[in-house]
């Protein structure tokens, strides 16, 4: 704790560069970790006292950074800091911010500190650029280190203006810096505007969406939006300068440069302006706009139509002629610059000795295209040139000779085996990446089954396609059987996943899940195999929804051997949190505790137990997992809902919950409890309508403004917006099916009073965990939605929500859609929504004709349906009454 907080004499120039020299290793150690929080600390006084902002230099500069308006600020007088309060110091990232930003003020007023202070800024920088990801630079899960720290070098020094731009890492994520990143370039600009600091910010920068980040954010708080092509139409001398700063940055750092200019996916020089473009637009088809007369002489009307932002003219040049030129001047700065030693540059390299001017004309390097890629040539010479074997692959897949070279293969990294040989394939496989991931430049990560088996089984199933001759749909599916055979081995697999196991009995229809599993299962796991996989199968950590793919696997991996799990659970909890990369908890504040279960674990439980458990009879092998999901479902579930009434969950209203839920164990049963009932101690007496009134007050937002016809009458939350309650909510669906009397009622009981409150959404949210694909709406079927039905129909859930769920589902599935004949009924949607439509049409109606039982029955489901349109909120309820 100490070596993280480094007292500082902030009047003696000697204990400045001291301090600093301390935080510069303090922080070259940080990086040497690849993590920042936790790692990170900060400067106290001399005497041992915190900074406060009466400490800073320039308190102004500061809080117009942080866009502080509090100009009547007046400070205690600090105290010396205990241990304990060192402890809260170290966990308070806006002291530690403000103490580097103290220190940092003081020493750029000594000159001879600024090469110490350069080489702290260049480091940062260059571990930003190694890392390559916005998630490693924070150092608390809400605030990013220390591009506060290079504001204040370049306002002081702009020629390290640079610095700043090149923090931002090109594969940065949006929304952190959105959220937490842009605050500062906003501060440059409104303070700047296009000056030559902040064209050097912008020059320098490989992050490509930083102005849309700012601008996604703008508020009307600020002077003006970022309008770069605006700046560079006005001003040629801006223009100007920006190429120059831009040719400048990359012979600084030497990048690749994306092969597309206008493309959007990746960085370009001229990225900047294509949104800016698509504004200058609008704003040139809308004669009332205050700008609308200056666009006219930048854009005709017919150029604001077709929004060709590459035959756009900028100081008589088009845009593509501009891009061509300076993409040629940027490769002639650069070409002989190694590949090793270009920044961001994420493919493999065959040697050190490479350069661009090397592979520029190569056609291995050039960009994969698919319409060149004939699957079948491609798969076929890679088998024939990469393999030894490969005639032998070939003719026992295509034959069904030579069966015994399946004895000849080895686990194999395809992926290196196509570099080494420069194979074509080699480019598909990096263009496709692994499950919707870039793959990394180390060849060692490989691409899996589930990358590459559609490319591969497509061209068996289709053969006029690549010409081949069609020997019918039986021997084509053998010969997709075969490949897979091939495949498998190749890949080293003792069995196959749920993905892959659903590609080939889902996707392509080869055979049954029982054969798929039989014919691919080539060695058993060991025990400890087993436990590894079932472990990670439930507690990847960003994982915000199973699906039922993935639930029967966790289920068939249970069975393997069912003394796993009971033994993994005490211990489940804390391993998770502590195998969770550092930097994954610091900015998913839910995954940085080790109190409660994940959403995960208890979903996964449930479902095993409502695989095996028949409901009537109790389980001794099972006890341990019904202690593990009562005693963590209630504390993760009151913990979600304590978040929403503050930081230490206390709350009247939570306790109005809790006890009614309680309550409702001796309330539930047959005679037995209802003895133990009347002879225990009067119970809470809190009933549905008061837990129901505490939730509401609790967990919901006011009503949305009658004006809002998008969400008019639909409450709410930020409760149900977390990963961990949805899946809980789903594995309450699961338990209460096979929970016995008590637990079931508490268990109905609580899911009931969410259900109640936020019923699309609750129902949204534990459907998903009873279709395959988990979140996709778009591959669900009827069948999966009636399954669905029935589970709630089974635990006595009201059937209008029953109906509810068919809608909201047949809705999301699909949402783009105006006219429900032209719903996708692949899966059934639009067959199953049909009768619903038709039965609200006729809900008025009388059949005399039918007898009083079914009569009734049918007044009854009519009822239902009506109720359940009347919850759907003011968006879905227009949409399902336009189409009666």
């Amino acid at each position: 704790m100490d070596q993280l907080l480094i007292q500082v004499n902030l009047d003696d120039k000697v204990s400045l560069q001291h301090a600093l020299t301390a935080f510069q290793a303090q922080l070259q150690a940080a990086y040497q970790q690849g993590e920042l929080i936790g790692n990170v600390g900060g400067f106290i006084r001399h005497d041992n006292k915190p900074f406060i902002r009466t400490d800073l230099l320039d308190r102004r500069q500061y809080e117009a950074m942080l866009f502080i308006n509090n100009s009547n600020f007046v400070p205690e007088p600090p105290e010396e800091l205990t241990e304990e309060d060192k402890a809260y110091v170290l966990e308070n990232g806006v002291f530690l911010r403000l103490s580097h930003m103290v220190v940092f003020q003081q020493a750029l007023t000594h000159d001879d500190l600024k090469p110490l202070l350069v080489e702290i800024c260049e480091q940062l920088v260059a571990f930003c650029i190694q890392v390559n990801s916005s998630n490693e630079l924070f150092f608390t899960s809400d605030i990013l280190f220390g591009n506060y720290l290079l504001v204040l070098l370049a306002e002081k020094y702009p020629e390290y203006a640079y610095l700043l731009g090149e923090y931002y890492p090109h594969d940065a994520y949006f929304d952190q810096i959105a959220y937490h990143g842009c605050d500062l370039i906003l501060y440059l600009f409104e303070k700047y505007g296009y000056s030559d600091l902040m064209l050097d910010v912008l020059a320098s920068c490989r992050f490509r969406y930083l102005l849309s980040c700012i601008t996604s954010n703008y508020n009307e708080g600020y002077e003006r939006v970022p309008r770069l092509l605006y700046c560079f139409l006005r001003q040629p001398e801006r223009w100007q300068y920006y190429q120059r700063a831009v040719l400048a940055s990359f012979k600084r750092r030497p990048m690749p440069l994306a092969n597309d200019a206008l493309a959007g996916h990746k960085y370009h020089p001229l990225g900047w302006l294509d949104s800016d473009f698509e504004y200058l637009c609008d704003q040139r088809m809308e004669p009332e706009e205050a700008g609308y007369a200056e666009c006219c002489q930048w854009l005709t009307e017919e150029q604001a139509e077709e929004r060709e932002f590459g035959d756009f003219m900028l100081h008589g040049h088009s845009i593509e002629a501009i891009s061509e030129s300076l993409e040629e001047a940027i490769f002639s700065a650069i070409q002989d610059v190694p590949l090793v030693q270009l920044y961001y540059y994420d493919a493999p390299i065959l040697n050190d000795t490479l350069t661009l001017a090397d592979i520029v004309n190569n056609p291995f390097y050039q960009p994969y295209d698919p319409d060149d890629d004939n699957e079948y040539e491609t798969n076929r010479s890679f088998l024939l040139e990469c393999f030894d074997n490969g005639k032998k692959i070939i003719n026992y897949i295509e034959d069904n000779r030579d069966a015994d070279v399946l004895d000849e293969l080895q686990p194999t990294n395809l992926r290196q085996l196509a570099f080494e040989h420069q194979h074509f394939i080699y480019k598909r496989f990096d263009y496709f990446g692994s499950g919707d991931m870039q793959l990394s430049s180390d060849l060692r990560h490989d691409i899996s089954l589930d990358d590459i088996a559609e490319r591969f089984l497509v061209v068996y199933q289709n053969p006029d396609i690549y010409d081949l001759e069609d020997e019918g749909e039986y021997e084509n599916d053998q010969k997709c059987l075969r490949l897979l055979d091939v495949l498998v081995r190749l890949f080293g697999k003792k069995e196959l996943n749920a993905d892959e196991l659903a590609i080939i009995v889902d996707d392509f229809e080869l055979c049954s899940m029982q054969q798929a599993v039989r014919r691919f299962t080539l060695a058993q796991f060991s025990a400890n195999e087993t436990r590894d996989i079932l472990y990670e199968l439930i507690n990847e950590p960003l994982q915000s929804t199973f699906g039922l793919r993935k639930l029967d696997e966790i289920y068939r991996f249970y069975q393997k051997d069912k003394s796993l799990l009971p033994e993994m659970l005490p211990t489940i909890i804390e391993r998770a949190y502590y195998d969770t990369p550092a930097d994954i908890r610091g900015v998913v504040p839910a995954l940085n505790q080790q109190e409660f279960a994940r959403g995960s674990q208890l979903l996964a439980v449930a479902y095993i137990l409502a695989q095996e458990d028949d409901g009537l009879f109790a389980n001794s092998q099972l006890a341990p997992l019904w202690h593990f999901y009562y005693q963590e479902l209630y504390k993760r579930c009151y913990h979600e809902m304590a978040l929403e009434a503050g930081k230490d969950g206390e709350s009247p209203l939570l306790d109005t919950i809790k006890q009614y839920v309680a309550g409702q164990a001796a309330a539930s049963g047959g005679l037995l409890a209802r003895f133990k009932a009347k002879s225990a101690p009067a119970s809470s007496g809190v009933s549905k309508a008061d837990a129901l009134a505490a939730a509401q007050q609790l967990l919901a937002y006011d009503r949305v403004d009658d004006d809002d016809e998008q969400n008019r009458d639909e409450m709410r939350t930020h409760l149900l917006e977390s990963d961990a309650m949805g899946m809980a909510l789903a594995s309450m669906v699961y338990a209460a099916k096979v929970a016995k009397g008590p637990q079931k009622k508490q268990l109905l009981s609580l899911f009931e009073l969410l259900l109640t409150l936020f019923p699309s959404k609750t129902l949204l949210l534990c459907f998903q965990e009873f279709s395959a694909d988990g979140e996709h709406f778009a591959a669900a079927s009827a069948a999966e939605v009636e399954a669905f039905c029935d589970w709630l129909a089974d635990i006595k859930i009201d059937e209008k929500y029953q109906y509810l769920a068919r809608i909201q589902v047949v809705h999301q599935a699909n949402k783009y859609e105006d006219d429900w004949q032209e719903f996708d009924d692949d899966h059934g949607l639009q067959t199953l929504y049909g009768p619903l439509l038709k039965r609200y049409r006729a809900k008025d109606n009388v059949d005399d004709e039918l007898p009083a039982m079914l009569a009734r029955r049918e007044q009854k489901i009519t009822g239902a349906l009506v109720e359940a349109v009347a919850l759907l909120n003011h968006q879905h309820r227009t949409r399902f009454l336009s189409f009666i």
